[in-house]
């Protein structure tokens, strides 16, 4: 097999081998609050591989050692952020493929969109669990008292063995959701508390289940990837915006939605919604409602709806992205007014009247900029939290002034 053959296969086995055969789009409702971007991770994953990012990066592990792991990097962070990121490690960069005589990548704007996708989709799904804290878990949460698994414990709730036909914890997590009524009457008529999910156990009893089964055949069954734009569907059928508010923005019903995925797996964020179920379920009988089930990829695809609520953030403080533009040293290089300047007069410029574009373009001409400010002696300029965001709204409303004016 030769070596990007074996990269190809490992980062298959990073994403617990859930073909990524689909495109994050922005719903077209969406358009008002998000902006209007396709991304397709696996072309977002093919560029990561024949454009030599896999050299110095890896995705769970897998890849080179020089530059961070993008799996851990990605999460919790909105598209702006992540192109922030990647701006702020530009010298490292330059000066790493000038050592090895490495051709700089560049990136269309469409492109760019596919590339951070990639790395923000990877960080949904969870690396395996381990079935040895799987085994505590199940022993702690006192599981074997209503549930059998390789033969081993009582019969008031169905056998687990089924679930060992999946590598991801996602379904188990949906059949614990599913049941939460009959369990939470179970348990409390018995005297046993309701387990409580702090972290990643939803992925080690997974792995546990996976090596206690007795199931007999093992093919293991790979579920569709998720859907946002399923989710959001989901989302309102389900009846979620009744406590939660549209696009999970929160009510007086219920919290917004937006920070519950910020550095967390499906394991962890169907943790957190088992957590909530109970409240859940009162909160809609109050309502008239019936706590919501889900069958086949349905917890998954709102699972990654709310994933994405924080990668498709907008808004912005073009005030603030003004004085950014002064403070980082853009206003030395280029121009606002048409007057002649080092760099391209950016209030005239078709980069920058969009995030990718202005994030494309500055990634593009990263070393020819490095060189200017290493021969002025500038600090390089590094964005943090928001300011990507709020320097990219003041050029674009910079840009939509200029061409009201003409």
């Amino acid at each position: 097999m030769s070596p990007v053959a074996r990269v190809l296969t490992s980062l298959r086995l990073a994403v617990t081998g859930l073909a990524l055969a689909w495109h994050v789009t922005a719903p077209a409702s969406w358009a008002q609050e998000s902006p209007r971007i396709t991304g397709d991770p696996i072309a977002g994953r093919r560029m990561f591989v024949e454009r030599g990012c896999v050299d110095c990066h890896s995705i769970w592990g897998n890849g080179g050692t020089l530059g961070p792991d993008f799996a851990l990097v990605g999460a919790g962070r909105s598209l702006q952020q992540l192109a922030g990121l990647f701006w702020n490690h530009t010298p490292r960069m330059i000066e790493t493929v000038r050592r090895r005589g490495v051709a700089w990548p560049t990136f269309t704007a469409d492109e760019l969109a596919d590339f951070i996708s990639y790395v923000y989709y990877v960080k949904l799904f969870d690396e395996p669990g381990s079935p040895e804290l799987g085994e505590r878990w199940f022993r702690e949460m006192r599981c074997r008292e209503c549930h059998s698994l390789g033969g081993v414990g009582a019969a008031v709730g169905p056998a687990l063995d089924s679930y060992a036909r999946y590598p991801a914890p996602i379904r188990l997590a949906q059949g614990m959701w599913n049941s939460g009524p009959a369990m939470r009457a179970r348990l409390a008529a018995r005297g046993v508390p309701l387990p409580v999910f702090l972290g990643r156990e939803v992925a080690d009893l997974q792995a546990y289940i996976r090596q206690a089964s007795s199931l007999g055949s093992r093919d293991l069954r790979f579920l569709e990837p998720p859907d946002p734009n399923a989710g959001r569907r989901l989302f309102v059928t389900k009846s979620c915006v009744v406590c939660h508010g549209a696009d999970g923005h929160g009510s007086e019903k219920g919290p917004p939605l937006h920070e519950i995925t910020q550095r967390r797996r499906v394991s962890e964020i169907a943790g957190l919604i088992w957590n909530h179920s109970g409240a859940m379920a009162t909160a809609l009988e109050r309502e008239g409602l019936a706590l919501p089930r889900f069958t086949g990829t349905e917890m998954a695809d709102v699972i990654a709806f709310l994933y994405y609520l924080r990668y498709y953030e907008t808004g912005g403080d073009a005030r603030e992205g003004e004085r950014l533009f002064e403070a980082k040293g853009c206003a030395r290089c280029h121009a606002r007014d048409g007057s002649p300047s080092v760099g391209p007069d950016l209030s005239q410029s078709d980069a920058a009247s969009t995030l990718l574009g202005l994030a494309a373009a500055m990634w593009d001409h990263a070393p020819a900029m490095y060189d200017l400010i290493q021969t002025q002696r500038i600090e390089w300029p590094r964005f943090e939290g928001d300011e990507m965001r709020n320097l990219s709204i003041y050029l674009q409303r910079l840009s939509q002034q200029k061409r009201a004016g003409q």
